[in-house]
């Protein structure tokens, strides 16, 4: 019994989890500026020996309130339509702690609200996040980042039936900035979900390492909107004014 719950733990965790990415989380988009996030991907399933990816789409709109704070709203497209309807999104807000220092990477935390509506019940999961992330290249227009999920379940009025409040999610990930302005980010995403579990009881054969856990692959496209997109800390500090200098002899004449 205790299996088949965690089995199906892994099912619903990699369903609301692998839809989405986790780049726009990884740094700030500074204060004003506007983006708008499309993610595509799913865990690698398949019934007996074949493998194939469940395809789960996730919109995400994000504001900067200040260089480093982001908040952002999020629509899970597939999921609204499962379970005779729901209204499944996202509510949440990224922060940027430390930044990048050599080879010190850029720490960013990010707190995400997901309420699921539909006719009979209301329900909802939050997930906290650390990602650390290093940008390189021209412009840093290269970024790769891991980090990891901290998915928590509730257990009163889940629609799911699914008896595991807690789930761990490490992910790999990296996105390159395209376009004159690097108006256009196009990311990929790796996610390894509840590593610790035995999928191999499971009729429908989660790939993991070693049978344990699911893996989800996810891709992303990011469209930034402003009159600059660079990160704030590219931006050349204010010009000073040199001090002037003493009047030479001539000139205090």
């Amino acid at each position: 019994m205790r299996a088949r719950l965690l089995l199906a733990a892994v099912a619903v965790v990699a369903m609301a989890l692998s839809g989405c990415s986790t780049a726009h989380t990884a740094r700030p988009l500074g204060k004003g500026r506007q983006a708008v996030h499309v993610s595509v991907g799913g865990p690698l399933a398949g019934i007996g020996d074949s493998r194939t990816p469940i395809p789960l789409v996730t919109a995400t709109y994000k504001y900067g309130v200040t260089d480093r704070l982001d908040v952002y709203a999020g629509w899970h497209v597939i999921e609204t339509f499962l379970n005779n309807g729901n209204f499944y999104f996202d509510l949440g807000a990224s922060y940027y702690f430390l930044d990048q220092k050599g080879p010190l990477p850029g720490v960013s935390g990010a707190f995400t609200l997901s309420p699921l509506i539909n006719k009979e019940s209301g329900w909802a999961s939050f997930d906290l996040q650390a990602t650390f992330s290093w940008a390189f290249g021209p412009r840093e227009r290269h970024l790769v980042y891991v980090g990891f999920h901290n998915y928590f379940t509730p257990l009163v009025n889940n629609p799911t039936s699914v008896k595991a409040p807690y789930t761990f999610s490490p992910y790999l990930g990296a996105q390159v900035r395209i376009g004159k302005d690097r108006r256009f980010g196009i990311g990929g995403e790796i996610k390894w979900h509840r590593p610790w579990v035995d999928t191999d009881p499971s009729v429908l054969g989660y790939v993991g390492p070693a049978s344990h856990g699911a893996i989800a692959f996810v891709g992303g496209i990011t469209v930034y909107i402003g009159e600059d997109t660079r990160p704030a800390a590219e931006y050349p500090a204010a010009p000073v004014d040199p001090p002037a200098s003493p009047p030479t002899p001539e000139e205090g004449s």
